[in-house]
């Protein structure tokens, strides 16, 4: 695979991902009385009627974007019977990246998603109407893993990392970290893996320096010899990482159906707070792994990040726009109410719904 600067990288990831958006683009019933009929003269008294059958549960598909810990709460409910629970008929499809999912829920492939905050910020600056409702992991959660020779941060300087592509949730990872450290922007050339086992892969062969995943993708970088060499949850860094996210236009369509699928993820997230064993079966069941260290790194990682009252940031989206607007004009003076639509869980935690979840 050939290097490229982060600037041609991006240029190109850009005119590629802009191909892609362009191509998408009762009366009441009568009450019943509560005397008995009188039967009409020769006829049989008709059998009792069968009681009414429950409401059909409401389809929704919905996309997960990324091999990672920090996807598994809609997973989860989904598992724990929260969405039957809520008269919800849940399709859930995995799909590689929130490269992708963009133009599938703009297609109306999938109605919802979770993604990056990044994808959001990246989709209203091209003129595409996404918001987030919910805010899962609101800050930067990425651990830097590079082979032996690199022995910290600044050796990386001149270096390649692999991605799994521009605008996803480790790009602006590493964008952050130029930042942070006053870094040039062509002091890291980046090449595209697709994947995490991608970039697993690339590392190994030395085709990279480093790569930055979220845990616990960082034990997989382990196995081939790699070692941490900085962990962005210690930098303070706010950042909109994940969340539900759909278009406005399907929100007001579906929203009674959107605001039961947040109570599900809700309900999610207290699972994974509460009972570690459940918590760690879905991790073990959607990222294939039964490597009790893969399954603990990831279940530890988060169970003191997830909100429970699961706001998008603002701190964290107002980073990601200033991110994406050096490279990307158009994302320039977009807000937090552009991006987000907050009504939902303002809704559940106004109703007494969250306080009930937690028992209090």
């Amino acid at each position: 695979m050939a290097q490229v600067s982060r600037r041609t990288f991006l240029q190109t990831s850009l005119a590629l991902a802009g191909l892609g958006l362009a191509a998408c683009s009762q009366a009441a019933a009568p009450v019943a009385s509560t005397a008995p009929a009188k039967p009409a003269a020769g006829s049989v008294a008709a059998s009792p009627a069968a009681p009414p059958s429950a409401p059909a549960k409401v389809p929704i598909k919905f996309g997960w974007t990324m091999l990672t810990a920090n996807q598994l709460i809609v997973p989860l409910a989904l598992e724990a019977g929260y969405f039957d629970k809520h008269g919800i008929n849940l399709a859930l499809s995995y799909t590689q990246s929130s490269t992708t999912a963009v133009p599938a829920l703009l297609a109306g492939e999938f109605d919802a998603a979770t993604m990056g905050g990044s994808a959001c910020v990246g989709a209203e600056a091209g003129g595409a109407d996404l918001v987030m409702v919910t805010g899962h992991v609101n800050q930067a959660m990425l651990r830097v893993m590079a082979m032996p020779d690199i022995k910290g941060i600044d050796d990386l300087r001149g270096k390649t990392v692999a991605v799994t592509s521009v605008g996803t949730t480790d790009y602006w990872g590493w964008r952050a970290i130029i930042g942070k450290y006053g870094w040039k922007d062509d002091d890291l050339k980046f090449l595209a893996a697709k994947d995490v086992a991608g970039q697993v892969s690339v590392l190994q062969r030395g085709d990279a320096q480093a790569i930055a995943v979220g845990p616990p993708n960082d034990v997989l970088a382990e196995r081939v010899g790699a070692h941490r060499i900085l962990d962005t949850a210690t930098m303070g860094i706010p950042s909109q990482q994940n969340g539900i996210t759909l278009s406005r236009k399907l929100l007001a369509s579906k929203r009674p159906a959107i605001v039961n699928v947040v109570k599900a993820a809700i309900e999610g997230i207290h699972r994974w707070k509460t009972d570690p064993a459940f918590s760690k079966s879905v991790i073990a069941k959607y990222l294939k792994e039964s490597d009790q260290r893969f399954i603990d790194v990831g279940y530890e990682a988060y169970v003191d990040v997830y909100p429970k009252v699961p706001y998008p940031s603002r701190e964290g989206l107002t980073e990601i726009v200033k991110q994406v607007t050096i490279d990307n004009p158009k994302a320039q003076g977009l807000t937090y109410e552009q991006l987000t639509d907050t009504s939902l869980v303002k809704e559940l935690e106004d109703s007494g719904f969250i306080a009930q979840v937690y028992g209090s």
